[in-house]
């Protein structure tokens, strides 16, 4: 079961994923970034997850998308769904990492990826990722 996340807005977008769109816009750096996202509630006590749909500059395949995700430090990777290992929301309460899965090709778009992703919104929020990208900043700079 899950419920409406965030207030109504125009169009028939809720607040939480016009944020994810602008959020991602200015994290990233991107202020035209192509961002579309669903957002739901689901009966856990925290925890955030988002089913994304991402269309990169030019065409990408799965397995470079899980390389650079399998490296990347706050990311856990979970993509087996034929064994039944994917992401869910349960499962990452009180966990600071980022938890993505389902990955996949999108049907007719060579430059777009569909992917879950999860993660303890109380945990892993703005403070937090705030903290990671100054680290990774600062590492970048005494480099």
């Amino acid at each position: 079961m899950c419920w409406w996340a965030g207030s109504p807005r125009a169009d028939g977008w809720s607040s939480e994923e016009l944020k994810v769109r602008n959020e991602s816009r200015k994290i990233l750096g991107i202020p035209d970034l192509r961002v579309s996202a669903t957002c739901v509630r689901v009966p856990v006590v925290t925890t955030h997850a988002v089913a994304l749909h991402a269309t990169f500059a030019e065409p990408i395949t799965v397995e470079e998308a899980r390389h650079a995700l399998d490296g990347s430090p706050s990311v856990v990777l979970l993509d087996d769904p034929a064994d039944g290992v994917f992401p869910n929301p349960v499962d990452t309460v009180g966990t600071d990492p980022t938890y993505v899965g389902r990955l996949r090709q999108a049907l007719d778009f060579p430059d777009t990826l569909d992917l879950f992703v999860v993660g303890d919104n109380l945990r892993k929020g703005a403070a937090l990722n705030t903290v990671e990208i100054a680290e990774f900043v600062a590492a970048e700079l005494s480099d």
